[in-house]
């Protein structure tokens, strides 16, 4: 990892090309049935920030969530338990890239749970005097293929799928 000015750091090489198979879960999401034009209008440019991860201090924050929902398990808990959300998620907010996918269930609300695909994952790009500057419980290329499985995860109840491609910008503090 090489750093940049300002407390900024520029991941190596391997870890650039692990961040950069994100691009291809940003298109599957984009591509989906039910985006708006908004949404891969958004998606188009969170490829480019991709693309860009040299420019250190983006100001530009982006999430791209992929999840399928039972909201009557979610919202019906205690009367009703089980699983209420399977969810892949990028987020790159405050210079960090953070990655998740997960299933939630009533009886285990924070967190993964089952026994099913599970990923976590987090790149910071600022530089980190101790702790871990970049975490990743697997290879992205495998969290890009589970989310793009995404249908073996519907069930009969567990089926209401929702999308999300966002950007914006934070306040600059003086």
């Amino acid at each position: 990892m090489k750093e940049k000015g300002n407390g900024h750091w520029m991941p190596d090489h391997k870890t650039v090309g692990q961040i950069r198979k994100l691009k291809e879960f940003v298109r599957h999401v984009s591509n989906l049935e039910m985006p708006t034009a908004d949404n891969t209008q958004n998606a188009d440019q969170i490829i480019s920030l991709l693309d860009t991860l040299e420019n250190p201090g983006q100001t530009k924050n982006w999430n791209v969530c992929l999840d399928i929902f039972d909201h009557d398990v979610q919202y019906g808990y205690p009367q009703q338990k089980g699983f209420y959300r399977r969810k892949w998620a990028v987020y790159y907010e405050l210079n960090t890239i953070t990655i998740e996918a997960e299933t939630n269930h009533t009886a285990q609300y924070l967190g993964h749970y089952g026994d099913n695909f599970c990923f976590y994952g987090s790149i910071n790009f600022d530089k980190v005097e101790k702790g871990i500057q970049v975490f990743l419980s697997g290879d992205i290329e495998e969290f890009v293929s589970d989310a793009k499985n995404y249908n073996s995860y519907i069930t009969e109840t567990l089926n209401e799928i929702e999308i999300d491609i966002d950007i914006w910008e934070l306040p600059e503090f003086h």
